[in-house]
């Protein structure tokens, strides 16, 4: 019988705790990165999807289930994290990133966790007609860990970021045909 009292202690107690526990902050911390040769820059990011729900991870002894927050909209964090790698100079092609899928989630086995980071991407250049899509890449990461792995989504997190950058860097793309007039140069020296 106390053993009975006991463990219906403990899950309650592990209930209330749990709906005292806010969300998990993720912040993802600045990096430069090389992207040699790089002749584009990120103008802007979209999402194609609703944003929290699919960031999830798992705490305490019952694997209750959280969701991950970054505590701003994913556009400006990804913008904030990028910035480094990311100046602009003249002559680079502006791009529209569109995200269609992030994924972070985390799965308790026996006496490991498991965690997974995924996201897959678009890299797009405005016409005068309508954006026209450059490039898709994905990225995913499998991690494994003894008990708790929840400190280890945002490098994940950074990692596969980087690695769709990267690819996009290293795709064979004709930037010649996108390349943007300096608008400046023009508006000086065009003739009235």
């Amino acid at each position: 019988m106390f053993f009975l009292v006991l463990f219906l202690g403990i899950i309650n107690h592990q209930s209330l705790f749990a709906q005292q526990i806010p969300a998990q902050l993720l912040i993802l911390k600045q990096e430069q990165f090389p992207l040699p040769n790089r002749k584009f820059y990120i103008q802007k990011i979209v999402c194609d999807f609703n944003q929290p729900k699919y960031f999830l991870t798992r705490r305490g002894i019952f694997n209750k289930q959280r969701t991950i927050t970054f505590g701003d909209s994913l556009q400006k964090v990804l913008m904030r994290y990028i910035k480094p790698s990311n100046t602009y100079r003249a002559g680079l092609v502006p791009i529209t990133i569109r995200i269609k899928e992030l994924k972070i989630r985390e799965q308790r086995h026996f006496l490991n966790e498991e965690g997974m980071a995924k996201i897959v991407m678009d890299f797009y250049v405005e016409t005068d007609y309508k954006p026209l899509r450059l490039f898709h890449t994905d990225a995913s990461r499998i991690y494994t860990g003894f008990m708790n792995i929840s400190a280890e989504h945002e490098e994940n997190f950074r990692e596969i970021v980087k690695s769709c950058l990267l690819d996009f860097n290293n795709a064979k793309v004709d930037y010649s045909k996108f390349v943007i007039p300096n608008k400046i140069f023009k508006a000086k020296h065009t003739p009235y």
